[in-house]
């Protein structure tokens, strides 16, 4: 990766070159790079790979790289040339050559044609090597450059010797150069690559530029650097984090020896604040010995025996209630008396009532007889029903003496209810009094429905009637339950008065338990305290270590994020450096190539990016305002063309004095062959550059002799190649036997061939009438009226050169050449029919045809020379100045 390596000297070069000044490490890791430049190529940024190899060489020579410029060797400025033109080339044993073979490369033009695998590649990067010292192919296969470029018969290589003339004609030997001589190859794989890159997404459009000029190894070189170097550095120190964890429980420690006063006065005020909640104030201790515990019983001991002492129930009688129920007892069943004593003075009617009443529930709806003789109603005096009804109206009043009689019974039973109630409790009372010693007696007969009470008011024993015995006991009763309700008040005083000291209690326990904790908590604190040093210092002294690891990592990752981020800024702005001012020559030439495409199908303006975010944009002449992404409105064959033109450019511009196109036709389809064949060979842009040219196809060598110039058919070497024998060495013709038709025809004539200089003649007359059409054509003539034969036919070629000598005699067009062409077509037209036999169908085998004349075979084939040295659709373009860049180019 020879190639990478010297872009990569390029930026270390650079990189000391910054106005602002870099960081000293970044320059030491620069210089890490390149020192172990092969190593670092050939990782990639898969599984961080890179960063793990740099992150290695970081740590072990970081600290001791210097920071001054490395010995890079300088190399030529590309303006600065030695040499006008390469002289010989000794090649072998070397890639396909096993023997050393010489090649004569002294003249202007060189054309080498063979088949694909012949040798051509091989010979093209001979002179890569001569030229760049490396070959960037050897270094894309990972071969080495040793395995790769060693001929496998031979097992090895011997380095191509090249020389070359300076501006004086000395012979000189070329020595390697890559800034110099990087530009002077044309290669198909890379104008492929370059065509290619339409069909990739946007992101992957960022190789074009270093695709087209061949600088993808570098690009791919700076592209394999992972983003960051964190995944391989020691940032975070396991040992450290294991101190840090330890030192926080010390700190903590030593914050609970710091804060044990503060903490021990905090618990002495919530102490004091304690058991100044129980007046008088004891103080903490007193306050406890004075609730007490199990073992010491204090205050709430006594006061949970008291509350626990059982209490009589209340009886809830007292003298007047017994009266007021008796009372009430008596005068409801005197209103009941009186009620029950109206009812029997009306006993008569109560009998009609419940006849009445009979009757009345005997009538169906369709009853028509009388209930009681069967008579029908029809024949009674009177309806014995309706009767009833009128006999139940008049008898209203008994009914409601009845329904007041049934109330007064409801309140009776009430009231004597109540008095039962009375009663009851007082027996009780009594019996509760007396104990075991209650008498036995038997229950008092009560019968809700009469006045049983009455036998409560008889006189007993002593005269006393057992009412009053029972309103005496419920004199005593009252003052009883008057001091169970005294000792309720006071038991729920004491409930109170126990409760708040059971809430001290527990809050005391509470705060005796905090007080324990503490002292635990700072004991054990100050044991950690004593201890900790001695305890860590096998780990106090690996985390000082790995300190001291982890600040060189977090340097490295430091310089690592400026270097990559200088590196990445260097590679972007590659394509500025190359695409500077080629805009205007890149489109002339472009133009060139497709002469055949329409006029508002050509380019305006051209846009070269100059940074990796940009994208080539053209303008057409059809719509010059509009701007287009190149890669999305051109063809793969406009695009073939556009990279040719860029690089041919780029050639122009530095003022090289060769360009060798490696196989770099073959890459460019038929349609646009004979464009850039034109501008290459034809146009003067290129006189004064040397041109070596590798190509398998024939046809288009023929062609470039064909349509030179016979000034520069004498600068010009051709090699044919083929595959080996069977000694596994390819076989070269020099000056093979592919020439233009006119050098053919005038060797025939030298041969004293006539007919051969005639068959020769023909091709070249097809030839340059073709060339006549095309100038007459610039010049808007070369519309003809030509007849064939039938459809499909070639036209005569006396019928076409006929029509050019007519349109080239027409009046108002003027050119230099307009005579002379006038006069090769009318002194051709003149030869006699023999001749036009065969210019017009080719010569044949034929019995007994009669000999040419010799002077008009030379005429025909002087005419045809005189012809040929016409510039005409050869004309010589105008070089181009390179313009400014326009506006965001």
């Amino acid at each position: 990766m020879s190639s990478a390596k010297r872009d990569f000297e390029q930026f270390v070069q650079w990189l000391h070159g910054q106005p602002r000044g870099i960081a000293d490490d970044v320059k030491r890791l620069a210089h890490l790079v390149l020192a172990n430049f092969d190593g670092v190529a050939r990782t990639s940024n898969r599984q961080s790979q890179r960063a793990g190899l740099l992150a290695e060489l970081c740590r072990r020579d970081l600290a001791g790289s210097l920071t001054d410029m490395p010995d890079i060797a300088a190399n030529a400025a590309a303006q600065d040339w030695a040499w006008t033109r390469l002289n010989r080339l000794r090649v072998g044993p070397f890639r396909g050559f096993r023997q050393a073979e010489d090649f004569d490369l002294s003249r202007r033009i060189t054309l080498m044609y063979g088949p694909n695998g012949s040798g051509k590649s091989s010979f093209c990067e001979a002179l890569e090597y001569a030229l760049l010292g490396s070959v960037d192919e050897a270094e894309a296969t990972r071969l080495g450059a040793d395995a790769y470029l060693a001929n496998v018969h031979e097992r090895r290589f011997v380095a191509p010797a090249l020389s070359a003339r300076d501006a004086r004609g000395e012979v000189v030997n070329l020595r390697p150069n890559q800034d110099a001589h990087r530009f002077l190859f044309v290669e198909k794989n890379r104008i492929d690559s370059f065509s290619r890159l339409a069909s990739r997404a946007p992101a992957e459009r960022s190789a074009l530029i270093a695709t087209l000029f061949g600088m993808d190894q570098f690009n791919d070189f700076v592209g394999n650097f992972n983003d960051s170097m964190d995944a391989k550095l020691k940032l975070m120190s396991v040992k450290q984090r294991q101190l840090a964890t330890a030192r926080a429980g010390l700190t903590q420690d030593q914050q609970t020896l710091e804060r044990e006063r503060e903490a021990i006065t905090a618990l002495n005020l919530e102490d004091a604040a304690l058991a100044a909640e129980l007046p008088p104030d004891l103080g903490f201790d007193a306050m406890q010995a004075y609730i007490g515990t199990e073992q010491a019983p204090g205050r709430l001991q006594e006061l949970s025996a008291l509350i626990d002492r059982v209490q009589p129930a209340l009886v809830g009688v007292s003298r007047a209630v017994a009266d007021r129920r008796l009372t009430e007892a008596t005068e409801k069943q005197t209103e009941l008396d009186a009620r029950e004593g109206q009812l029997r003075g009306k006993g008569d009617e109560i009998s009609f009532q419940e006849l009445y009443t009979a009757v009345s529930k005997l009538r169906k709806v369709d009853s028509a007889t009388c209930p009681a003789c069967d008579t029908p109603l029809a024949q009674v005096a009177r309806d014995p029903f309706v009767k009833a009804v009128d006999g139940l109206a008049q008898l209203r009043e008994l009914a409601e003496l009845q329904t007041a009689r049934n109330a007064a019974r409801t309140t009776r039973d009430t009231a004597s209810e109540a008095l039962r109630a009375v009663v009851d409790r007082l027996r009780r009372f009594e019996d509760e009094e007396l104990g075991d010693a209650a008498p036995a007696r038997a229950p008092l007969q009560i019968e809700i429905a009469s006045p049983w009470w009455t036998a409560l008011q008889e006189p007993a024993d002593g005269g006393a009637t057992q009412f009053e015995k029972l309103c005496t006991a419920a004199d005593r009763a009252e003052l009883r339950d008057a001091e169970t309700r005294t000792a309720a008040d006071e038991r729920a005083q004491r409930i109170r008065e126990r409760d708040k000291l059971q809430g001290l209690k527990e809050r005391a326990v509470a705060q005796a338990s905090r007080r324990q904790q503490l002292t635990l908590l700072v004991d054990t604190a100050r044991a950690r305290v004593a201890a900790f040093d001695g305890q860590n210092a096998a780990l106090i002294e690996e985390a000082e270590a790995e300190r001291i690891e982890i600040e060189l990592d977090m340097r490295i990752g430091v310089a690592y994020d400026a270097f990559l981020r200088l590196l990445r800024q260097y590679r972007d702005g590659l394509p500025a450096q190359l695409m500077a001012g080629l805009n205007e020559s890149a489109m002339a030439l472009y133009n060139d190539f497709n002469r055949q495409d329409r006029n508002e199908d050509k380019l305006a303006a051209l846009f070269l990016p100059t940074s990796n975010a940009m994208r080539i944009q053209v303008a057409f002449r059809g719509s010059p305002e509009r701007r287009h992404d190149a890669l999305q409105v051109l063809s793969e064959g406009h695009i073939r063309c556009l990279g040719l033109a860029v690089l041919m450019a780029k050639a122009t511009a530095i003022g090289a004095p060769l360009i060798v196109f490696d196989d770099a036709i073959n890459a460019i389809d038929t349609e646009h062959r004979q464009g850039i064949r034109e501008t290459i060979f034809d146009a003067q842009r290129f006189a004064d550059t040397q041109l070596i040219v590798t190509c398998h196809s024939q046809e288009f060598i023929k062609d470039i002799q064909n349509h030179l110039l016979p000034a520069h058919r004498n600068d010009l070497q051709v090699y044919g190649i083929r595959p080996h024998g069977g000694d596994y060495h390819p076989v070269i013709h020099a000056d093979p036997q592919i020439r233009s038709y006119l050098v053919e025809a005038r060797a025939a004539i030298n041969g004293m061939n006539d007919r051969g200089a005639l068959a020769a003649s023909r091709q070249a007359l097809e030839m340059l009438s073709g060339r006549v059409w095309k100038w007459l054509i610039n010049h808007d003539h070369g519309n003809l009226s030509i007849s064939m034969r039938r459809p499909g036919a070639e036209p005569e070629l006396r019928n076409l050169c006929e029509q050019l000598l007519s349109k080239a005699r027409a009046a108002g067009f003027a050119h230099q050449d307009k005579a002379e062409v006038i006069e090769c077509l009318r002194t051709l037209l003149a030869a006699n029919a023999h001749v036009w036999t065969y210019l017009n169908k080719g010569t044949h085998e034929e019995e007994d045809r009669e000999d040419f004349e010799p002077g008009v075979v030379e005429l025909v084939v002087g005419t045809l020379e005189r012809l040929d040295a016409l510039v005409l659709g050869r004309a010589v373009a105008p070089q181009p100045v390179p313009a400014a860049p326009a506006a965001g180019a």
